[in-house]
């Protein structure tokens, strides 16, 4: 039953996801997008509802892989930075093709958000969850595979080969979590790098960044603080 459980919630998730992405996606004035990828997506859907979930767990952040880093977590968060952030520029420069930093500064608040968000769901939650009933490279296949298919919500992130690549990406970071211990630290400081690296190689398929979208962030940001202080302070009162 536990099985067919977890398979059921993270099903139904996976739609819901994609179904509010592509609703923000699709109604791109600043107030309904918020209220689809931030509040609906992010906060709800990403955040809020994984932590009810794992209400009944010993240890919410034990169980998420919300730990302190180690030797072993820094040396295969470095590993990884390098090879997937080199992987897209070093070939570009290599080429002497132009790198759009003055992209970044817009991007950056919204991108540490939005990759908080997949860290927390798809590898702190779901890669957890799959681990724990169908074992270790099935958890990470998963990962990776609900990963890739969320992005069916961004319209230009749609095609047979970015979904596939997406795909392989989120394999990559499966794998830097798992060998980290499952280190939710080490899967998010591997995902940040690459997240602001292909939205400057491919802005173009990106939601357009404005100041907005920052404010936006932000507001959000402060929410998932709050939200984790009152759950340390809970947790604290329990024991």
């Amino acid at each position: 039953m536990n099985k067919i459980k977890t398979i059921f919630i993270a099903s139904t998730l996976e739609v819901l996801l994609v179904l509010c992405v592509g609703c923000a996606n699709l109604l791109l004035k600043p107030i309904y997008y918020f209220c689809f990828f931030n509040v609906l997506y992010g906060i709800l859907l990403s955040f809020l509802i994984p932590l009810f979930l794992l209400r009944k767990e010993e240890n919410v952040f034990d169980f998420l892989g919300i730990k302190t880093l180690g030797k072993k977590q820094i040396s295969i968060l470095v590993v990884f930075v390098v090879f997937s952030v080199g992987g897209q520029i070093i070939p570009k420069a290599v080429n002497g093709e132009i790198i759009p930093w003055n992209l970044l500064p817009l991007g950056i608040i919204p991108l540490i958000m939005t990759t908080f968000f997949e860290e927390f769901l798809f590898r702190g939650f779901f890669q957890n969850k799959f681990e724990k009933e169908f074992g270790s490279i099935t958890a990470i296949l998963v990962s990776g595979l609900m990963f890739s298919l969320y992005h069916v919500g961004y319209p230009r992130f749609r095609t047979f080969e970015d979904i596939l690549l997406l795909f392989v990406v989120g394999i990559g970071f499966a794998t830097a979590y798992k060998l980290s211990g499952n280190n939710l630290i080490v899967a998010y400081f591997v995902n940040l790098p690459n997240a602001f690296v292909t939205y400057m190689l491919k802005f173009e398929q990106f939601p357009k960044m404005t100041m907005s979208s920052t404010i936006a962030s932000i507001i959000t940001l402060c929410i998932i603080v709050v939200v984790f202080i009152a759950n340390v302070r809970a947790n604290r009162k329990e024991r």
